[in-house]
């Protein structure tokens, strides 16, 4: 198919298109970042929405009968893109959430470093969890797993069809809690740790009464905790490969719930 040769309506079926992976590239993690020049995205949205507009061809796409109908079916093209995009995001909220939490309880808490995705201020062990989760992302392919959502998107739904108010507000909040589980998961061994060692400086505290637990405990508390950070990072990487695995399985649930 000629992408520069199409008639009024094949034109109308290519922007469902365009509006849908659009939302998607611009919000879904790595490609979504600030870092990432707009130029760059724009080709990309681009480059994949001529990629996948032949794949979609005598699918069932809405007809709009005029312009309002047209800008409520892409209205609700960008909410879909965004809605897969935003359920890959919650992974890597669960990882900065873990993180900051182990900050928190390390002494780290006013310790803070730009994320280059996001351009906000995340705490030390949150940023770096984070870069490795991004490596995870890559390594197990799990990019593929959304640009094949994309595509489903356009074989099982219909723009004109969409009923956001039946089912999806239960699922997402069923994600949203999922996580915080994870996000639970991957810090309770580390807040184990350092609560025990909380737990044993007060007893030092309260024996030898004369003893400065504060200057002790401070570094104390930060070299225990990193040591920690480096020992659970492989109990890490098994937990966020299974969140990985796990995104088609949710993505196809978003899909199926709309």
């Amino acid at each position: 198919m000629d992408i520069f040769n199409l008639n009024y309506a094949e034109f109308e079926r290519f922007l469902f298109v365009f509006f849908r992976v659009g939302a998607l590239v611009l919000f879904v993690p790595i490609f979504g970042s600030r870092q990432v020049p707009s130029s760059m995205k724009i080709g990309f949205i681009l480059f994949l929405s001529i990629a996948i507009f032949p794949l979609v061809e005598g699918r069932p796409l809405p007809e709009p009968r005029g312009i309002f109908d047209l800008a409520i079916f892409l209205i609700s093209d960008v909410t879909i893109g965004l809605g897969i995009a935003f359920i890959t995001r919650l992974i890597f909220t669960a990882v900065q959430i873990a993180g900051t939490v182990v900050d928190f309880q390390m002494g780290f808490g006013v310790v803070n470093v730009i994320d280059p995705q996001t351009d906000t201020q995340v705490s030390v062990t949150a940023q770096f969890h984070n870069i490795v989760a991004v490596l995870i992302f890559l390594a197990v392919d799990a990019h593929h797993f959304i640009l094949q959502a994309i595509v489903e998107s356009f074989l099982i739904i219909n723009p004109a069809e969409i009923s956001f108010a039946d089912i999806t507000p239960g699922y997402m909040l069923h994600l949203f809690s999922g996580t915080f589980t994870t996000a639970v998961k991957i810090a309770a061994p580390i807040m184990a740790i350092l609560f025990f060692l909380s737990v044993g400086l007060g007893l030092v505290a309260r024996t030898v009464p004369q003893m400065n637990v504060f200057i002790v405990g401070f570094p104390l508390q930060i070299g225990v905790g990193l040591l920690m950070v480096g020992l659970s990072l492989s109990f890490f990487s098994v937990l966020v490969q299974q969140q990985m695995y796990d995104l088609p399985g949710k993505l196809m649930g978003f899909l199926w719930a709309l």
